[in-house]
């Protein structure tokens, strides 16, 4: 899920803006606010709108967890001491909600700086915290249903593309670095290695991690199964040290290496570990998909679209902050102030643009296949909230709700806020 970054409430509600050359800018705002207010008003009947309120105070966060909203917070009357957990259950249908959810189960759990609900697997929820200890990150699988505590191991969670819990514990000294895979259900281990290996990394598939990365100081790098530990691949690779400021990632089918000296970056195939290509770059922050080409993002702010087979350049601009594909589009952003981007819509193959979707507080990228939403503040009338059709290149919207929040979280067909009073409201969003 992805943090959308609500911001202060401004006063120039302002929304998204379809490209129309020619046609100044702040004329196509005020055009566009215009339109999209009639239509809000003059518009038939919308359905009811379909929300749930969850008790919550100053300092809870909130998350959906398989089935379930979890609230993590203070504990409930004032009670000093550890960081209380209570679980909701969604109902099945969102039109025969309640006005409120009732509480599942509730725990205790010791006083943390900081949990997370991670996942929910095989019946159980992995809730992660940091104790502080030695080992740091400790992962707890609770039972679902009732609560109760299956096992607890230190590491951080992942989920495999098998359903299975992988843990990673980084500590210090000569014990380096362990990863075991384990049984969500159990804790049982499947299997483990531990060393002291330069650098680690995941492939992520479909549902979860298919791939796991091991690179050793002595140049040997091990491409395993996520799930059965095999070996699928090892070969030398020189990669160089971590000091001497190299950045490895696992990008689809490819092993990348950035260099800041000389600035380069280099492709190993995923599954042999043989060398593809290198190019120069110039300070390369990380590369991520985009369709048939990579996305290399730049530590100073802009893009460049690479050819995977030879990782030659195919287009460059330095506007663009973030952004992902959607189809054989890209939705890029630019920065407009600490709390606002600007979201254009791009030809991923040429780099043009192609519509100006208007400033937004935050943007959720595609969950489940869905198309991109965002949502931003109108003064006087509460939080508008779009999703975004990149084939005509204007947003659609889906509500506007009432009140202001802070942090707000898309997931598939519902929206999760806080409200000024600590409290949380869902929303089944409508489509």
């Amino acid at each position: 899920m992805a943090l959308i970054d609500l911001g202060e409430v401004r006063d120039d509600p302002e929304p998204a803006v379809w490209h129309r050359p020619g046609v100044p800018r702040p004329w196509r705002v005020a055009l566009v606010l215009g339109l999209v207010l009639a239509t809000l008003a003059g518009a038939a009947p919308a359905p009811r709108r379909i929300s749930v309120t969850v008790p919550g105070r100053a300092g809870a966060e909130a998350f959906l967890v398989g089935d379930q909203l979890v609230v993590v917070g203070p504990r409930s009357g004032g009670v000093r001491g550890g960081r209380e957990l209570t679980a909701y259950d969604l109902p099945d249908d969102g039109r025969a909600t309640p006005s409120t959810l009732r509480a599942r189960w509730r725990l205790t759990m010791p006083d943390t700086p900081r949990i997370w609900p991670m996942a929910a697997a095989a019946g159980v929820l992995l809730v992660t915290s940091n104790d502080g200890g030695r080992e740091g990150v400790l992962t707890v699988a609770l039972e679902g249903a009732t609560g109760r505590e299956r096992w607890r191991q230190p590491g951080s969670p992942m989920l495999t593309e098998g359903g299975r819990v992988l843990l990673t514990v980084s500590v210090g000294g000569e014990d380096g670095q362990s990863v075991r895979v384990v049984d969500p259900a159990t804790g049982a281990v499947h299997w483990s290695v531990s060393g002291a290996p330069d650098r680690t990394d995941h492939r992520f598939a479909e549902r979860g991690i298919d791939r796991l990365v091991w690179m050793l100081p002595s140049g040997r790098t091990e491409v395993r199964d996520a799930d059965s530990g095999r070996v699928l691949a090892t070969a030398p690779v020189d990669l160089g040290s971590p000091d001497s400021g190299v950045g490895v990632q696992v990008t689809d089918d490819l092993l990348l290496a950035a260099r800041i000296d000389p600035p380069t970056v280099t492709a190993y195939g995923l599954d042999r570990l043989d060398r593809r290509w290198t190019v120069d770059l110039p300070s390369v922050a990380y590369v991520t998909s985009c369709g048939a080409l990579l996305c290399s993002w730049e530590q100073a702010g802009g893009m460049r679209t690479l050819d995977r087979a030879t990782g030659r350049t195919v287009w460059h601009d330095p506007r663009w902050m973030a952004g992902f594909p959607v189809g054989d589009r890209l939705v890029a952003t630019t920065s407009v102030s600490p709390v606002r981007e600007e979201l254009v819509l791009l030809d991923l193959t040429t780099g043009r643009e192609l519509a100006n979707l208007g400033s937004w507080n935050g943007l959720q990228t595609p969950v489940e296949n869905g198309p991109p939403v965002a949502s931003r503040e109108i003064r006087d009338r509460g939080l508008l909230v779009a999703e975004f059709d990149v084939v005509r290149g204007r947003p659609r919207i889906l509500d506007v709700l009432p009140g202001s929040y802070g942090d707000c979280r898309f997931y598939p067909e519902l929206l999760l806020c806080q409200q000024l009073d600590g409290s949380f409201r869902l929303w089944w969003l409508p489509r």
